[in-house]
């Protein structure tokens, strides 16, 4: 039976990076025997929220590994997922990793050149499936867990920003339903006509990179060019940053202050008509018995370009620490399997990467699952690269400098100015 318990500790510093890898494929017989004596007791840090519907599917198929092989020990560990990277280097330092760990793909570029011992902290999972197994997998999928041509992680789910909208919200107001062919002036108008007395037509955080990513790309910005050069301030990425400010400062469509939480709190409540947000809230938002929708990102005016959101990937990434590298194994392909994956899909609308499920009418046929993946099919996939897993930090200290200088009455730089010293900042933590 697995342990369970929740993980809650800072973090500090690193080093390592990627390992040989060799392409030595035992057979399934030999496999099945070495879970019987290369060790019985693994532990897996997962980054479920804690009491989710994510976190009681993760550990349904858990139960579902231990029934078949009963005589494995499973410690189960909740971590944040916010600095989930940290806290594995930090306990690889220590000689104290787990055996397998739930990571994104824009987080492996920072554990993938840190070294301890002149070891790199995660396994080539290459090593461990034969070419057979990893061909079920969406080809976009592994190519966003390699980093210098190792395969970090299994790739288990993929997740990107939507629009969600509270339709009784819209059909009080008289509104028109989101569409494909929204422009950002529809986006804009519409939000205008939903905010009344104390509700408001949209809620994001208007300061968080991550929501400004779409939006950047939908102006024709980017984030690193095809070279991986940071290019925070390219052209049209100015513009994105005033127009996404604005939502609150000119248009007051978004609430003053708002964050994830109070975002969410709020469409909860049906105080808020429209929400960007993701389909790891959508079990929790219908827990509310809110009516409902979704639709791609509007398309940019100015441009003519869809906002494509930043596409990121989980998965289980093995330990090179590891001394039960064979159960680890099996235990990631168990949780990266198409079974897995369709459970999740059904049960919390996690989108799947399992090239068999991309034809399962119960995916293709479920209208929020199948609305997500198309929304997926216009994002860009996150770059698995120490650059991406450094850029909230110089982009974060931009819009708050942007923000205020859009509220001063006499603002000591431009918008472009801030970016180019983002831009500046990105570079020198890069090279260190």
């Amino acid at each position: 039976m697995y342990h369970s318990r929740l993980l809650g500790i800072g973090i500090i510093f690193l080093m390592l990076t990627s390992g040989c890898l060799q392409n030595n494929q035992a057979n399934v017989e030999q496999e099945d025997n070495l879970l019987n004596t290369e060790g019985d007791s693994i532990e897996v840090w997962h980054t479920f929220a804690l009491g989710s519907t994510e976190e009681r599917a993760f550990l349904d198929a858990i139960e579902l590994f231990e029934n078949q092989f009963p005589e494995i020990d499973i410690e189960v560990t909740g971590v944040p997922f916010s600095n989930a990277d940290q806290l594995f280097m930090t306990a690889a330092q220590g000689g104290e990793a787990p055996d397998l760990i739930r990571l994104s793909s824009d987080q492996l570029g920072k554990i993938g050149d840190v070294r301890v011992n002149g070891f790199p902290l995660l396994e080539d999972m290459r090593s461990h499936y034969s070419q057979v197994e990893l061909s079920t997998f969406e080809m976009r999928s592994l190519q966003a867990m390699r980093y210098n041509h190792s395969l970090m992680a299994l790739p288990a789910s993929q997740d990107c920003l939507s629009l969600i909208y509270n339709k009784a919200i819209f059909d009080s107001r008289g509104v028109e339903y989101p569409h494909e062919n929204w422009t950002t002036a529809d986006f804009v108008n519409a939000a205008k006509s939903l905010t009344y007395d104390d509700t408001f037509g949209l809620a994001l955080p208007v300061k968080s990179p991550y929501w400004w990513f779409p939006v950047q790309s939908g102006f024709g910005g980017q984030l690193f060019d095809k070279n991986g050069t940071p290019s925070l301030n390219s052209s049209g990425s100015s513009e994105a940053v005033n127009w996404t400010l604005n939502l609150e400062l000119e248009h007051q469509v978004v609430d003053q202050g708002v964050q994830t939480v109070t975002m969410e709190n709020a469409f909860q409540a049906s105080k808020v008509a429209m929400v960007i947000d993701g389909p790891w809230n959508w079990a929790t938002y219908q827990t509310s018995r809110i009516d409902l929708g979704q639709s791609i990102l509007p398309i940019v005016e100015e441009t003519g370009q869809h906002m494509s959101p930043l596409v990121t990937y989980k998965g289980w990434a093995m330990s090179k620490q590891s001394q039960s590298k064979v159960v680890s194994a099996k235990l990631a392909l168990w949780l990266s399997s198409a079974e897995t994956q369709k459970n999740f899909a059904l049960e919390t609308y996690t989108m799947p990467t399992a090239i068999s499920l991309t034809e399962d009418t119960d995916i293709t046929e479920n209208e929020v699952i199948s609305g997500f993946l198309y929304q997926a099919e216009l994002g860009t996939p996150a770059p698995t690269t120490k650059g991406m897993s450094l850029v909230y930090g110089p982009l974060s200290t931009a819009f708050e400098q942007a923000y205020l200088s859009k509220t001063d009455d006499e603002p000591t730089s431009s918008i472009q100015q801030i970016l180019d010293e983002a831009n500046k900042q990105l570079e020198l933590l890069m090279g260190d």
